[in-house]
């Protein structure tokens, strides 16, 4: 109906010139952002000189690009192009994470490069960090709660289930869940239907930013 296309264009409309608005005042701070993103209201802490952001990437409410430690000359947290990142989802990065292209990550996920010291002797709040670099390949689907610990790398393709807690290496096209997360399948296929760059799942968000 043209009356509920009309009053969704009135919704959205306001959020979509809030949206250009944040990316002029990110990329004034530093922020590296690509060309026809989609920013909701997201938080930066510190160190915005950290981030890349790749052309098309949408990044959804209350989403947190945390990076930690002194100014060096390559970027602490990169997330590539045509990537969706959803509510409430959190980047702590100290070292390097990297999240590839065509990615979908769901609400509530944690994503993180380091965790502290865990010596006997003295607090761990004043212990070192322990860090190790996080890669996630293209394509990759990461479900609703996911937890990615340091030092993994996930393949090409490959789907983490909702909630799993992710602390070693998943191969391309692995499907894995659990605490701690194990594989429980391979391929693409999820729900019945393959999981593509092509696919409803992978394009709503960008349908709904071009829209806008």
């Amino acid at each position: 109906m043209f009356g509920d296309d009309l009053v969704n264009r009135l919704i959205r409309y306001p959020g979509a010139i809030a949206s250009r608005i944040r990316i002029m005042r990110l990329r004034l701070l530093g922020v590296r952002l690509g060309r026809k993103c989609w920013i909701r209201r997201i938080h930066v802490p510190r160190n915005p000189w950290d981030i890349v952001i790749d052309d098309m990437v949408a990044l959804d409410d209350e989403v947190v690009l945390l990076t930690t430690g002194a100014r060096n000359a390559r970027p602490r947290l990169r997330i590539g192009r045509s990537t969706y990142v959803n509510r409430f989802t959190m980047f702590d990065a100290s070292v390097s994470i990297s999240i590839g292209a065509q990615c979908m990550i769901g609400p509530y996920c944690y994503i993180t490069d380091h965790d502290h010291g865990v010596d006997e002797q003295g607090p761990i709040s004043a212990q070192a960090l322990v860090e190790a670099p996080v890669k996630v390949g293209n394509n990759v689907w990461i479900g609703a709660h996911a937890v990615i610990l340091k030092g993994v790398s996930i393949g090409d393709n490959a789907i983490i289930g909702a909630g799993a807690v992710v602390t070693t290496d998943v191969g391309p096209g692995e499907r894995v869940a659990g605490v701690p997360a194990r594989q429980i399948g391979s391929g693409k296929q999820v729900g019945g239907e393959p999981y593509s760059a092509g696919s409803p799942a992978a394009t709503w968000a960008h349908r709904r930013r071009d829209r806008d």
